[in-house]
C-alpha cells in the first residue's frame, strides 16, 4: 500500500517565516496572501504559483520523479513600497528565502531553495513600484497516520 503523503500550507508558513525575519530587520511591511484593503503603503505578497513555467525535465516531459515525499511549490513573492523603496525590500526578502535552506520554515523542512530570478514590475493600477521574485522550493511532506 502506498504511503499518504501531506503537505502543509506554503504560503501560509512563508507569511510568518517572512513576518518574523523582517521584524528582526526593523522592517514594518506587511506580509500577506491577500491584498487588503487598504492596501498597505509597504507590503511583501506570497503566492505559490505552479503553472508559472519552470525550465527543467518534469516541465518538459511531464514526469514527476520517484521522491513522492517532496512538494516543489513555485513562490512568487511581489514587494511594493509607495515611498520608492521596493527595491530595498526585494533584495531583504530575496537574502532571507534563498539563505532558508537547507532548515525549517516554521514546521516544514526546506530541502532546497532556488531563485529563479526577479523582475522590476510596476503595479499597471496604482502605478506603485514592485519588484517581484520567483523561488522553487523542495519542501518534504509528512505521511498521513
Amino acid at each position: 500500500m502506498l504511503e499518504r503523503v501531506v503537505f502543509a500550507d506554503i504560503e501560509e508558513a512563508l507569511v510568518d517565516y517572512l513576518s518574523a525575519e523582517l521584524a528582526d530587520l526593523a522592517d514594518t511591511a506587511a506580509v500577506v496572501t491577500r491584498i487588503p484593503d487598504p492596501r498597505p503603503a509597504r507590503m511583501v505578497r506570497v503566492a505559490r504559483n505552479d503553472r508559472k513555467a519552470r525550465l527543467d525535465v518534469e516541465d518538459r516531459e511531464g514526469r514527476r520523479g520517484a521522491h513522492l515525499a517532496f512538494d516543489r511549490p513555485r513562490i512568487v513573492v511581489e514587494c511594493t513600497d509607495d515611498a520608492g523603496s521596493a527595491a530595498i525590500l526585494a533584495a531583504n526578502v530575496r537574502a532571507i528565502v534563498t539563505s532558508l535552506a537547507p532548515g525549517y520554515i516554521g514546521e516544514i523542512w526546506c530541502d532546497s531553495v532556488e531563485d529563479a530570478g526577479g523582475e522590476n514590475d510596476t503595479d499597471p493600477q496604482t502605478d506603485a513600484p514592485r519588484y517581484t521574485a520567483i523561488f522553487d522550493l523542495i519542501v518534504r511532506g509528512k505521511i498521513l497516520a
